[in-house]
C-alpha cells in the first residue's frame, strides 16, 4: 500500500533543514520519498495543513508500566522516595497483569503526546513486548537487575538467567527489542555488574542504567569504592558505545573524559531529576564534547507524566538559566535530542529518528491550527517553546495510523478509564 501525506513543513532531521510543502509517501511501513512536494499521481495523499511533520519522539530512559504509580508519592527525595514508598508499593503490586495494563496506559498516552518509541526498565518485560506487538508500538526494554529481591526474580542469578530468556526471544517481535538493565552502581554488586556486561557484549545489546543520579549516590559510591560512579564503573571495565548512563547528572571533568572516550550514551530526564531535587546535568558541556545525548522522561510515578513536548520545553529553558546563556540548548538542537540523537543513544537510528527513505515510516503530525500555534516563522522554535502534545493530530509506526485525525486508534476513552481504575484499585488494595 502506498500513500503521501502532506505538510506545510517538513523537518527531516536529516538534514535538519526546514521544507515547506513537504511531502512523505510510505510503501508499506517505508519512507520511499521526503522532501517538497510534488504530483504523486494515482498515489492518494492525506493533507494535513496547516502542520508540521517530523519523526516520531524518543524517550530514552523510563519505566513504562508505573504510570499505575503516577501521584502516589511526591514531594520527596530520592532516596526516601525509593525506600519508602515506591519498592514497597512495587513488592506488593507488580505482576504481569499490572505490567500489561500499565503498558497499555501509557502507550495511549505516549502515542497521543506524539512518542513512538521508549527505552524501559522495569519487570516482566516479556510481558511488556506481547503488549507493544500487539498495538505496534516501538522500543527497547530491560529487565531491571537488581541486588534484592524483585516481582519478577528472587535472586540476582534468577535475574540474569531472566533476563537471557529474554535475550533469545528477540527473533519473536517486530517492534520490541531487548537490552540488560543494571539498576544502578548503588544497588548492584561488581560481580551483578561484570555478569549484566558480559551478556550485553555476548548478545550485542545495549547496557542500561542509572548513573550518577544525585550527590547521595556519589558520597556513597566514593566511601565504598574510593572512586566516582563513573570512575568505579570505568575500573570495572564496563563502559562501551552500547553503554546508555541514564541522568548522569552529577559528572567530574574526568568523567566527562571517560564518557567521551568510551562513546557512551547519556538520557537526560530534566523535569524527573528538577521534581527530585537531583540536580542538573550539564548536558550541554556533554554535547559539546561529542558525546550523544538523547531526552527522557524518566517513569510517570517521578514526572508525572511522559510527555516529550514538556521535555523538550523544559530542557531547552532549564540550561539557559544554568548556564545563564540564551544561546546554549537551542530549539534545533533540543528537537535533534528528542528524534534522532535519541534513536543513536538506543541504537535504533538505522530505522527511525529521522525521515529518511529507506527508514521506518514512523512520523507525527503537529497542527498549527490552534490560536497558540499562529503565526510562526521558525517551526523548530514552535515545537519546543509553543507546541504541547494535544497539538499531536496524527501519529504513523510502521505506516500505520495510531493517532488519527486527532484520536487513538488502538483504544477507546472508555477503556482507557477502565485500566485507570483498576490500577488504582489495584494498587490501594494491596497498601490495606
Amino acid at each position: 500500500m502506498k500513500f503521501g501525506v502532506r505538510f506545510s513543513y517538513l523537518l527531516p532531521m536529516e538534514p535538519d533543514e526546514v521544507i515547506e510543502d513537504g511531502l512523505i509517501v510510505v510503501e508499506d511501513d517505508r519512507i520511499i520519498y521526503s522532501g517538497s512536494y510534488k504530483e504523486t499521481g494515482d498515489i492518494p495523499v492525506i493533507d494535513t495543513r496547516p502542520s508540521i511533520g517530523m519523526p516520531t519522539l524518543i524517550n530514552t530512559h523510563t519505566h513504562t508500566a508505573m504510570v499505575a504509580y503516577r501521584g502516589l508519592a511526591d514531594d520527596l527525595p530520592l532516596f526516601k522516595w525509593l525506600q519508602e514508598y515506591i519498592w514497597p508499593a512495587e513488592s506488593k503490586t507488580v505482576n504481569e497483569e499490572m505490567v500489561s495494563l500499565s503498558f497499555k496506559l501509557a502507550i495511549a498516552e505516549m502515542i497521543n503526546g506524539g512518542t513512538g518509541a521508549i527505552n524501559d526498565m522495569y519487570f516482566f518485560q516479556e510481558v511488556a513486548a506481547e503488549v507493544m506487538e500487539e498495538i505496534g508500538f516501538r522500543g527497547l526494554l530491560g529487565e531491571g537487575l537488581i541486588d534484592f529481591p524483585t516481582p519478577s526474580f528472587k535472586t540476582p542469578d534468577e535475574g540474569i538467567k531472566k533476563v537471557e530468556n529474554q535475550l533469545r526471544m528477540k527473533n519473536m517481535y517486530k517492534f520490541a527489542r531487548f537490552s540488560v538493565c543494571l539498576h544502578a552502581p548503588y544497588s548492584c554488586s561488581p560481580d551483578l555488574i561484570i555478569k549484566g556486561y558480559e551478556i550485553a557484549k555476548e548478545y550485542d545489546v545495549p547496557l542500561h542504567m542509572h548513573v550518577a543520579e544525585t550527590l547521595n549516590e556519589v558520597q556513597q559510591i566514593t566511601e565504598k569504592y574510593r572512586k566516582r560512579p563513573v570512575e568505579y564503573l570505568e575500573s570495572l571495565g564496563i563502559l562501551h558505545d552500547k553503554f546508555i548512563s541514564a541522568h548522569s547528572v552529577h559528572l567530574s571533568d574526568n568523567e566527562i573524559e571517560i564518557f567521551k572516550e568510551r562513546n557512551v550514551k547519556v538520557a537526560h530526564d530534566p523535569q524527573s531529576n528538577m521534581k527530585l531535587s537531583s540536580g542538573i546535568a550539564p548536558v550541554d558541556r556533554y554535547i559539546k564534547k561529542g558525546i550523544t545525548v538523547g531526552l527522557a522522561t524518566d517513569g510517570a510515578a517521578s514526572n508525572n507524566d511522559l510527555d516529550m513536548f514538556e521535555e523538550m520545553r523544559t530542557a531547552a529553558l532549564l540550561h539557559k538559566v544554568r548556564t545563564m546563556d540564551p544561546e546554549v540548548m537551542n530549539a534545533k538542537a533540543v528537537v535533534r535530542m528528542a528524534t534522532i540523537e535519541s534513536a543513536k543513544v538506543i541504537g535504533f537510528d538505522d530505522i527511525i529518528g529521522s525521515l529518511k527513505v529507506g527508514k521506518k515510516a514512523d512520523f507525527i503530525v503537529i497542527s498549527l491550527e490552534s490560536p497558540h500555534m499562529q503565526p510562526i516563522y521558525d517551526p523548530y522554535s514552535h515545537i519546543v517553546y509553543t507546541a504541547k502534545s494535544s497539538d499531536v493530530k496524527w501519529v504513523f509506526i510502521d505506516g500505520k495510523p495510531l493517532k488519527k485525525e486527532g484520536k487513538l486508534t488502538f483504544i477507546s476513552d472508555e477503556e482507557v478509564r477502565e485500566i485507570g481504575m483498576k490500577l488504582k484499585d489495584m494498587v490501594l488494595n494491596s497498601l490495606k
